[in-house]
């Protein structure tokens, strides 16, 4: 990166470069004027991307813009606003001076140039600007681990609701579902409605077919599941080993009824084999409106004794419960 010299006085840009060629600062550039330096920084209209330079020498007494707002200029542009500014100049006092710092000037030598401290004050400046570039970039590396992290920790609980097998959620994110459209049903007075569906005589099929085959079945079921919520904001989940369980927020029970008995005539549709035919499913169905005197356990021990009476009563049927069917 370069020093850049800015000011109107051959003799004294000539004085600086011997000085700072001294110092092995061999990368110097000059400028005459300020609009020349902010040409060249890339603040004024330029054909050149903005270069980085490591500080800027700048006198204050200059014809047309003056150094001090110059400087201002610099720190005002995104691109060198971190670049820091020493002026140079013959003029120390306390105003001119405070004007400088205010502008965002980083240091100031005098004239005539003492080149020991103009050599101490530079390193002084470059350090801060390599310190600040330093911060910059450890603040941008944490952004991006920052991110990533927040990507990772994301998959993470994507794969801790989700079921290996089926990708749909699992029985947490069952849970989860259920008790947020709990609470939000209460709150707005609303029904909620879930079903059960129960895989009818899978352990047979399993222990006959395999358990590649029942897999593969397991995974059939939950696509058409998937595909027959038409809403995003119903909620599926693999219930427990051969059932899934189905969250259907703002749905009473003629509205859930219909949702199930369209997931029977599909599975029935399908004609998966089965050792004692085809496979079929029986649906649990129960629907309530959340009050503060009902537990959520009780819509579950509904849904839960409807698919038992279904399968009982030899599957691929849907039963329904509302909360008058419930018994403490």
């Amino acid at each position: 990166m370069s020093i850049l010299i800015v000011d109107d006085s051959p003799p004294v840009i000539r004085l600086l470069q011997a000085i700072l060629e001294r110092a092995g600062y061999d990368d110097v550039v000059c400028a005459d004027c300020g609009v020349a330096a902010l040409r060249y920084l890339g603040i004024e209209p330029s054909v050149t991307p903005a270069p980085e330079v490591e500080c800027v020498l700048l006198d204050i007494v200059m014809p047309g813009i003056d150094g001090i707002e110059v400087c201002r200029r610099i720190k005002a542009s995104p691109a060198q606003a971190d670049t820091p500014v020493i002026m140079v100049t013959i003029r120390d006092e306390a105003e001119t001076l405070r004007d400088a710092f205010h502008a965002g000037a980083h240091d100031y030598v005098t004239k005539p140039v003492r080149e020991l401290e103009l050599i101490a004050r530079l390193k002084s400046a470059i350090a801060l600007k390599k310190e600040i570039d330093e911060r910059k970039a450890r603040e941008v590396e944490l952004i991006r681990l920052t991110k990533k992290l927040a990507e990772a920790n994301g998959l993470l609980a994507e794969l801790t609701i989700t079921d290996d097998l089926t990708n749909v959620g699992n029985r947490r994110y069952f849970t989860g579902c259920l008790d947020n459209e709990w609470r939000r049903s209460f709150r707005d007075s609303a029904p909620l409605s879930i079903i059960l569906v129960a895989i009818d005589r899978f352990q047979e099929f399993h222990e006959q077919l395999g358990r590649n085959k029942g897999d593969e079945c397991l995974k059939m079921i939950a696509q058409v599941l998937q595909i027959s919520l038409r809403r995003t904001t119903d909620h599926l989940a693999r219930y427990s080993d051969h059932q899934f369980g189905i969250v259907l927020p703002k749905t009473p029970l003629i509205g859930a009824q219909t949702v199930a008995n369209t997931i029977r005539q599909s599975i029935n549709d399908l004609q998966v084999r089965h050792p004692h035919g085809f496979v079929t499913i029986s649906q649990g169905v129960a629907s309530v409106i959340p009050t503060g005197e009902m537990a959520i356990q009780n819509l579950l021990f509904m849904a839960e004794e409807a698919v038992a009476r279904a399968q009982k009563a030899g599957g691929n049927q849907v039963h329904f419960a509302s909360h008058k069917d419930h018994r403490e």
